[in-house]
């Protein structure tokens, strides 16, 4: 049954173990086909390697390179030169996942590269310190790479001191040993130079820049860029910096526009990629030069890589006005090429920058872009301004600026009605919306009064929707009589004309989705009429004159009025080259109001197409001749340049509540005609802006206001509101009375009823108003039937078929004859003041900028009178302040560091006042942006961050910067530069922390003042020198060692743990060893843990610390030393906490020796048993440093520590015998070595003793955690080493040893012999003599021996022998000490036995004294009572003789009285006792012993 069971067992071993290899072959088989999906290189493929933004490795010139697979095989080697394009090239062979890349490397790389999932440490071991090099590497407890010692390390090759080994990835620390003997501390292993190799130099206890790097490959496809990093790690490029910019093969372009009119007088502008990779580029992008419709906007061309983080900027060889970093935009849309409307456009203008498609930038053909002339007049600011010139019909017939003057009276028509051809172009337009733009707007006096009707139904019957001009309400939009024969009078304005918001382009338009034709530049650019252009647009300036008042109020203004202002053109042929201003009439144009019909005389306009010509003229026959002659043979006063509109694009802000410095509102005001709209919103372009001020109309000079306290718009006087449904009032529904009939006006020119029944004949509309011919039944008498007609013509010009007038009245009806369903409705007009709200109210932001677009229209000609003044502040000006921080060559984890944190704090003046409350916006280095306000003129900014002061400020005020750089507890030197940024070329510099500039362009007064203030702040580091020295335990004498220690150095860049806590970075350090001149040339780089070790004597400078950086320096504990001091300051506790200066930084750590206390002990016996006394000295010496039995890798073997300066002599042991040499000091941790002899105390006499011949020798441990091993003794003979050194003892420690070391020696013993003699000379046999230990010599007499036989239990106490048949009795084996077993003695006198006395083995060697006696005599023979004293030795001698003659005892030399002898046997009987005792304490003790060992395990 057993037998079943353990085949059973068997079988099922035999089974999992089967199933067991099943698996693994399967995970195998199913592993290599997975590894089969791994990407690697393919044969010929192109790997480059830049190296230059690594300051470590960027001036190799030349590197080793060797491909490999992911176990580390190498399949290609070679060394390659830096190519002109400053990287390295190699081809990769087929299947290689990795790259291993090293440079200056003193030996020869191992077979393989490191494999994946592992890390490799190299060793130099130059000393030969550890040349049995083991490597033991752990993450935790639980995760190490082999039992301690750990694993054997490699040799590079057989002549090399360096060896290798590789561990996990994830093993984070390292002890080097000599296979587990002498060895280091615990290292972290330095990652901070490569994540996957490390380099340890035995000879200077550092670790080193082992430059061998290895590069993933594995992802890389066709030839690939590797770049390494400034922290060290390798990162694939998205370019090859061997093919140029514009032809990287890894890239895919995307055609580009940049858009900025500042960069108008260049040729090229630039783009330089990317920012988020090692390649640097630059592309240029060159000016378009085609006839485009783009001419009029300044556009750059050229392609991009996608993807890439790049800047646009003006200058080749700065950033200097460049654009935010920006990539191609991701959204689809953006594929266009060439002049594509989907195209890519980076639009840069003075009130911000972003991608656009091209479809959407200002894509206008300019008749010209028109630079101002007032740009240097401090009291005009001019806005960007767009004029719009609308050509006449001369204009198109005989040319540009031929335009149409008066002849005479009699060519009155012409010169009404100049604008035919453009009207049409208005109509046609007009005809495609007709349902949703209801009232057209045209040009020229369109009067249709007396004996001009006729005349205005020529030019104005055929135009779309110019409705029923019968109808005021509907005449008014294009006359203003309209609205004076409507009740009303000719300075009322039209509500409702244009839509309440301009489109998402910033369009005006008529209705929502229809643009207003009028304003619509990209059009009217291009669009013709009869083939012949219709209008030309130009992009300018226009002038606002500034006057302050007491309270620093100031108001901008323009009026046309008595020539205050004017504005006027110089050409060059037919094209403008500058728009200029000029104040007083010298410089005016009248109008021709006398022309139109006007009494009150020709007064000043506004014509901007027009030039004073000095000669005089009709139009000016009522004022004084002018004097200056402007108008270079154009447009002159003589013949208008009627038919314009204005543009004004107005960036303004408002103060806080609206209000200004004189607690007024800030307004805007208009007094004019014709037409004008005022829009106001957030956007730049006016996108959806809302209409806040409306005064259409052909009218003469209307008036309205903005209060932008209140937020109020007011049109003081309003005559209709043409809006559906109406925003100033509400339409009334209508009822048709009984007695009449309306029909709904149509699209002709005039409307009748023919009618019949008592009387045949055509009626005409009684009234025409709110949209509806009126008819009255008393018009039609008794007639019975109706035909509607266009005109007197019922035969050609019927509008519907026989009609009954009886069904007609009561309703509406539609020209056709069918009834109109929809209801009627009055049109309100007369309106008076309105008044609305703008912004639901909502007082505008004061720390934002808003956008106000201004349209005014010239269309009915006669006067042009033009007056606006503002008090709002026109924005045009941007400041930005950018800070940018300089950490130099510190760490790039400080680095990073510090610009995510450092703040530096501003302050802003603007003519030297407070501008608490201004508002800023802030964009941060992850581009977030937020709205800010000044706090006491302050702000705050981080490296990379931007106040954008977007007019805050006003243009031409002097600004003051200062910067505090308090907020941080480092010391940074400061420099600014203030940069144009519309140009990109810099104004001013300086390396102060204030800055003083006035908020100007300095190259153009007028132009939007695009100012940067660069402030750099470069961080000032110094370097921090480290010594080490060591002193004994008293603290002053110095101290020789070789003991590594392992400092930590952490930083805190506040000091108050507000921002920064205490962190630990890879620092950089020079080393300068004992003995040395000065520091090495090598910098080396502490672990990311900021550790770093030196020996006595040696010395570290810690480089580039951030000066006020507060350094805490923590000393790691080694054994056998403590912390002590920092130069004079106490360093007890192992860390020391100071803020770096600028100079001065050398701290000397001090340490003292602290031993750690061992004991060597020996055990001492005396005749077996445990002595304590003192008359022996024990030595323990210490031994110097020998070889071991352990060998290293060359067979060398290793030495054990010196003891020599341990040397000590005891006297007593123990109680128990043990002699303990305490308080033993080692202080460096290793294997120590002793010898323990033994020599008898001065003074004592040697020939008691039998001496021990043997000497002990001792070895223990110290480890470094500052246990002791248990020492370990070896017994060697006196005679064996006797003249023999230290190192030749050595071979004695490979004996067997022991745990206890014993001295075991004995005493000599004494004998007492008897010679019984007759008288004759004969033996006598069988006589028995006793001896017993007594106190004293002759204490006893005759009676005191008969006492103690006759006492049963003091005889015990004697032992007696029996002479034999020589006749002789030895009594031998006599303790010459008193042995504390007791002695008799007389006390009062009486004999006692004394059960103690002084004891030799407990240090009381007194010499023991005995009584010899005879105790019975032989038969035959009478007992002799003389009893014999007798103390060992006896004159030297330890053996004593007593011949018995008859007798009588003769013992020579001895003393002491005859008696008659006893046969005293209790003394053999007490003897025998004694030594059974002593047996059985030797026994149980040593059981005890026995027994307690056993509990101990």
């Amino acid at each position: 049954m057993k037998l079943g069971k353990k085949l059973c067992r068997t079988v099922k071993k035999s089974f999992s173990l089967v199933l067991a290899l099943t698996i693994m072959l399967s995970v195998c088989a199913v592993s290599g086909t997975l590894l089969n999906v791994f990407a690697a290189t393919s044969s010929g493929q192109k790997i480059y390697i830049n190296l230059t933004k690594n300051k470590e490795w960027k001036d190799f010139s030349s590197v080793t390179y060797r491909f490999a697979d992911d176990d580390g095989t190498v399949l290609d080697t070679g060394t390659v030169s830096k190519n002109s394009s400053g990287v390295f090239e190699a081809t990769a062979p087929s299947g290689a996942t990795k790259i291993e890349l090293s440079s200056g490397v003193n030996f020869t790389l191992p077979k393989t590269t490191v494999a994946k999932d592992f890390r490799r440490i190299y060793l130099y071991n130059s000393n030969n310190t550890y040349n049995e090099a083991y490597a033991y590497s752990w993450v935790n407890e639980d995760d190490f790479n082999a039992e301690w010692p750990g694993v054997a390390m490699t040799k590079t090759s057989s002549d090399s001191d360096y060896y290798y080994v590789d561990v996990k990835s994830s093993h984070k620390n390292v002890i080097f040993s000599n296979k587990g003997e002498t060895q280091t501390s615990d290292l972290g292993i330095n990652d901070s130079y490569s994540a996957d190799n490390a380099l340890y130099d035995a000879s200077k206890s550092q670790w080193t820049n082992p430059f061998i790097k290895t590069i993933d490959i594995s992802g890389a496809t066709g030839d690939t860029e590797f770049y390494l990093s400034t922290d060290g790690s390798f990162k694939e490029s998205k370019y090859l910096s061997v093919q140029a910019p514009d032809k990287q093969s890894k890239a895919t372009y995307k055609t580009v526009y940049v858009s900025n009119d500042d960069w108008k007088s260049l040729t090229k502008v630039y783009a330089t990629f990317d920012y988020n990779d090692a390649y640097e580029g630059t592309v240029e992008l060159t000016k378009d030069t085609k006839d485009t419709k783009v001419s009029g906007s300044v556009v750059f061309s050229g392609k991009i890589p996608a993807g890439a983080l790049l800047r646009f900027h003006p200058n080749e060889h700065n950033l200097n006005g460049a654009s935010s970093a920006t990539s191609y935009p991701t959204d689809s849309g953006y594929d266009g090429s060439g002049y594509n409307d989907n195209t890519a456009t980076y639009v840069k203008t003075a009130r911000g920058e972003g991608w656009t498609k091209f479809s959407e930038i200002d894509n206008v053909n300019y008749g010209a872009v028109v630079e101002n002339s007032f740009s240097n007049n401090p009291d005009i600011v001019g806005v960007d301004a767009t004029y719009f010139d609308y050509w006449s019909d001369m204009e198109q017939e005989k040319g540009y600026l031929q335009c149409q003057g008066k002849n005479n009276d009699s060519d009155i028509e012409n010169y009404w009605y100049q604008f035919d051809n453009f009207n049409s172009y208005i109509s046609n337009i007009a005809s495609n919306c007709k349902s949703d733009w209801k009232y057209p707007l045209y040009f020229g006096n369109m009067f249709k009064g007396d004996k001009w009707y006729s005349t205005f139904e020529t030019h104005a019957k055929g135009l779309t929707n110019i409705n029923n001009y019968k109808d005021n309400y509907y005449y008014a939009v294009n006359n203003s009589n309209g609205m004076a024969w409507g009740g009303g009078n000719y300075n009322q304005s039209l509500q409702g004309l244009m839509y309440n918001r301009l489109d998402s382009k910033g369009n005006l338009q008529v209705a929502n989705g229809v643009k207003a034709p009028y304003f619509d530049a990209e059009v009217l650019s291009t669009a013709t009429y009869n083939d012949k252009r219709v209008a030309n647009v130009y992009k300018s300036s226009f002038p606002f004159r500034t006057t302050t008042d007491s309270a620093g109020v100031t108001t901008y203004e323009f009026t046309s009025k008595n020539a205050t202002d004017n504005i006027y053109f110089t050409w060059n042929g037919l094209t403008p080259t500058k728009i200029n201003y000029g104040t007083g009439k010298q410089y005016g144009v009248q109008d021709a109001l006398t022309n139109f019909g006007g009494t009150q005389g020709n007064g000043y306009g506004i014509f901007p197409f027009n030039n004073t010509t000095g000669k005089g003229s009709d139009a000016q026959k009522n004022d004084t001749l002018n004097t200056i002659d402007t108008s270079a043979g154009k447009s002159t006063s003589y013949n208008h340049n009627y038919g314009f509109g204005i543009r004004l694009d107005i960036d303004f802000r408002v103060p806080k509540g609206g209000l200004l410095a004189d607690n007024k509102p800030a307004t805007f005001n208009f007094s004019g005609d014709d037409d004008l709209w005022v829009y106001i919103g957030e956007d730049s372009t006016g996108a959806d802006a809302e209409l806040a001020l409306d005064l259409g109309g052909d009218h003469k000079e209307a008036s309205g206001s903005i209060d932008f306290n209140s937020m109020t718009a007011t049109a003081k006087n309003v005559f209709a509101d043409y809006s559906t449904p109406s925003s100033t009032s509400s339409s009334t529904t209508v009822t048709v009375p009984s007695g009449e009939f309306w029909v709904k006006i149509g699209d002709y020119a005039s409307f009748c009823v023919y009618t019949w029944g008592s009387e045949t004949k055509y009626v005409q509309p009684y009234k025409v108003s709110d949209g509806f011919y009126k008819f009255k039944q008393s018009q039609f008498g008794s007639n019975t039937g109706a035909i509607f007609c266009k005109q007197n013509n019922v035969s050609n010009d019927k509008l519907s078929g026989d009609l009954t007038l009886s069904n007609l009245y009561g309703k509406m009806w539609n020209g056709n004859g069918t009834q109109y369903s929809a209801d009627g409705s009055s049109h309100p007009t007369n309106l008076g003041t309105v008044t609305k709200k703008i912004n639901n109210g909502v007082q505008l932001d004061p720390n934002k900028t808003y956008h106000m677009v201004v349209f005014y229209m010239e269309r009915g000609e006669a006067e042009s009178n033009f007056t606006v003044n503002f008090t709002m502040t026109p924005a045009n000006n941007d400041l930005k302040v950018t800070k940018a921080l300089d950490t130099g060559n510190v760490v790039s984890e400080i680095s990073d560091d510090l610009k995510a944190n450092e703040t530096f704090d501003y302050t802003i003046k603007e003519n030297g006042n407070d501008t608490s409350g201004k508002g800023y916006k802030l964009t941060k280095s992850d581009e977030n942006i937020s709205s800010e306000t000044l706090s006491n003129s302050g702000f705050t900014l981080k490296d990379n961050y931007i106040a954008d002061f977007d007019n805050s400020f006003k243009t031409g005020n002097k600004m003051k910067v200062d910067e505090s750089t308090k907020s941080s507890k480092l010391t940074y030197t400061t420099n600014w530069e203030l940069v144009n940024n519309r140009v990109g070329s810099t104004i001013d510099s300086g390396l102060t922390t204030n800055s003083e500039f006035k908020l100007v362009d300095d190259k153009d007064d007028s132009a939007y003042a695009q100012l940067q203030l660069d402030y750099t702040n470069k961080i000032v580091t110094a370097p921090l020198e480290i010594s080490k020295n060591v002193v004994d335990e008293d603290g002053t004498t110095d101290y020789d060692t070789n003991q590594q220690f392992t400092f930590a150095i952490a930083l805190d860049f506040d000091g108050k743990g507000s921002t920064y806590d205490y962190k630990t970075y890879p620092l950089e350090y020079k080393l300068k060893e004992k003995g040395a001149r000065d520091y090495s040339s090598t910098a080396y780089r502490t672990p990311l843990d900021g550790s770093f070790t030196i020996k006595k004597g040696e010395s570290i400078k810690l480089l580039n610390i951030p000066v006020g950086a507060t350094y805490k320096i923590t000393e790691k504990n080694v054994i056998g030393y403590v912390p002590y001091k920092v130069g004079d300051q106490p360093f007890d506790k192992g860390t020391f906490v100071d803020t770096l200066a600028e100079a001065g930084n050398a701290l000397k750590f001090i340490n003292k020796v602290n031993p750690t206390n061992i004991a060597i002990s020996v055990n001492k016996t005396l005749d077996g048993q445990a002595y304590s006394g003192s008359k022996f000295v024990y030595t323990l010496t210490g031994l110097e440093s020998m070889d071991t039995a352990k060998q290293d890798a060359d067979g060398k073997p290793i030495k054990t520590n010196s003891a020599k300066t341990i040397s000590t002599n005891l006297e007593t042991p123990d109680k128990n015998g043990k002699v303990e040499f305490k308080d033993l000091k080692l202080v460096t941790a290793g294997v120590y070595r002793f010898k323990i002899t033994e020599a008898l105390a001065e003074g004592e006499n040697a020939s008691d003793y039998i001496m021990d011949t043997n000497t002990w020798f001792a070895e223990i441990e110290l480890l470094e955690s500052g246990e002791v091993t248990e020492a370990k003794y070896i017994k060697v003979k006196n005679s064996d080493i006797e003249g023999k050194t230290d190192a030749q003892l050595a071979e004695y420690f490979n004996d067997p040893s022991s745990k206890k070391a014993v001295f075991e020696n004995e005493t000599t013993h004494g004998s007492a012999t008897v010679n019984k003699k007759n008288q004759t000379g004969g033996n006598v046999s069988d006589t028995e003599f006793a001896v017993m230990k007594v106190s004293g010599e002759g204490i006893f007499t005759a009676d005191d021996i008969n006492t103690i036989i006759k006492d049963a239990s003091m005889k015990t106490h004697m032992t007696s022998k029996k002479t034999d048949s020589n006749g002789q009795a030895v009594f031998d084996n006599l303790t010459i000490f008193k042995d504390g077993q007791g002695e008799f003695t007389k006390t009062n006198g009486k004999v006692v036995w004394n059960e103690s006395s002084d004891n030799y083995i407990t240090g009381t060697s007194t010499y023991q004294t005995y009584c010899l006696f005879e105790y019975k005599p032989s038969e035959g023979y009478t007992p002799n009572y003389t009893l014999s004293y007798f103390t060992l030795p006896v004159e030297g001698k330890y053996d004593v003789t007593y011949n018995y003659v008859d007798g009588a005892i003769t013992m020579p030399k001895a003393s002491g009285d005859g008696m008659n002898g006893y046969v005293v046997l209790g003394l053999s009987v007490a003897g025998l006792a004694v030594t059974m005792f002593t047996g059985y304490a030797i026994y149980y003790g040593k059981a005890r012993k026995k027994r307690r060992a056993g509990r101990r395990k």
